[in-house]
């Protein structure tokens, strides 16, 4: 191969990749999950969803948030036998789940949509499920011996989703 057409490889390569590093980056996702309050730029719903930005703007009444969460709490007591004294902690595990509705207003640029205010909850759906035996209960010729606590947190998981058309994408992890 000879040198002009090596330099030439070279300089192609080069200026692709100055280009790939001058693409802007998509702006981050903003969200407080205690209040539902933050902003999306229209960027994040485009590359979730693929769309173009005349795509976008036709669709951006369309476009929806949503957050899910799980926590996971767990109880503990102590229950002594009356007969021998033996000891045994018990333990209650409750999950709940909860999905939430993200208000949203579409943040309008002079011309086009630029992002989405997240502006609090709206709708809010719980399911809790428990495993173990009712609180400070203990079993025949058993007594409480150490009341149940507060409960403890164990794992707390939660997501920030849009949807358009159909589809859901996580925007967010927390």
């Amino acid at each position: 191969m000879n040198s002009k057409r090596i330099l030439s490889c070279v300089a192609a390569t080069t200026f692709a990749a100055t280009l790939a590093l001058a693409t802007p980056a998509i702006a981050a996702v903003t969200f407080d999950p205690a209040t539902g309050v933050g902003f999306v730029g229209k960027g994040d719903v485009q590359l979730a969803f693929s769309l173009s930005n005349s795509q976008l703007q036709a669709q951006a009444g369309s476009v929806s948030f949503a957050t899910a969460s799980t926590t996971v709490t767990e109880v503990s007591w102590v229950c002594t036998n009356t007969r021998n004294e033996n000891l045994q902690e018990r333990e209650l595990t409750t999950t709940t789940s909860t999905s939430r509705v993200v208000s949203s207003a579409a943040r309008d640029g002079k011309k086009q949509i630029t992002g989405f205010n997240l502006t609090g909850f709206g709708s809010t759906t719980s399911t809790e499920s428990t495993e173990g035996p009712k609180s400070n209960s203990c079993p025949t010729n058993w007594v409480l011996t150490t009341a149940a606590g507060d409960p403890v947190v164990v794992s707390s998981t939660g997501s920030l989703t849009t949807s358009l058309g159909g589809s859901t994408v996580t925007l967010l992890q927390f």
